[in-house]
């Protein structure tokens, strides 16, 4: 099947998280064969007064960050593609991370898949995604999922700190190479933030 909807990570992008790591573009279905992506996502870091955006380097009275994610990816085949990212944060630490996604089961519109990978953020972590995509035609999908990280501290009590995200995800397909994409990750752990993204993904076939 040739239909353009793809993933990259950012997580994971991320999960990227990310983030991903607050992934930012999660869709369920991996890259073509063969094929490489690039994308661009900016997006917005909410602070929602917990500890999550000071853990990254932003400051606690800013009402919150902007952040660019540059991010490329390459079907290694049919249900597996790995994917990088980099993401720059205003005012605080910049996002490295990579990942492998796999399609775990495939319907005439939907899509399931799982992510892992590693990032290094404020410390080293493991991000862990599940992604479900639902084409409502062939140019719009609609995907969710839990974007969850395990970040080391050797600053906590017991040297690990947890991050998850609730992703939703609108995508629209403008041509066979092109993919648009609104998102926001709805923060369900302590030491995560609200992220609102916009962004497009390339692919090169």
């Amino acid at each position: 099947m040739n239909r353009p909807f793809f993933l990259l990570l950012f997580l994971l992008l991320p999960g990227c998280p990310l983030w991903l790591s607050a992934q930012v573009v999660n869709f369920g279905k991996t890259l073509p064969e063969r094929s490489f992506s690039l994308g661009v996502a900016p997006s917005w870091y909410f602070n929602n007064s917990n500890v999550g955006l000071r853990s990254i380097g932003v400051d606690e009275d800013q009402a919150g960050a902007l952040a660019i994610g540059v991010s490329g990816g390459y079907g290694i085949n049919y249900s597996l593609d790995m994917n990088a990212r980099i993401i720059y944060v205003a005012g605080g630490k910049p996002f490295i991370g990579a990942d492998i996604q796999y399609l775990v089961h495939e319907a005439r519109n939907s899509y399931f898949s799982v992510l892992g990978g590693l990032h290094y953020w404020d410390n080293f972590g493991v991000d862990i995604t599940g992604l479900f995509t639902y084409m409502l035609n062939y140019d719009i999908s609609l995907s969710g999922g839990l974007d969850f990280d395990i970040n080391y501290d050797p600053d906590m009590d017991g040297n690990v700190r947890f991050r998850a995200w609730l992703p939703v995800n609108i995508g629209f397909t403008i041509n066979r190479n092109t993919f648009l994409y609104a998102e926001y990750d709805l923060p369900i752990s302590q030491w995560s933030w609200g992220i609102a993204a916009i962004g497009v993904n390339f692919i090169i076939r």
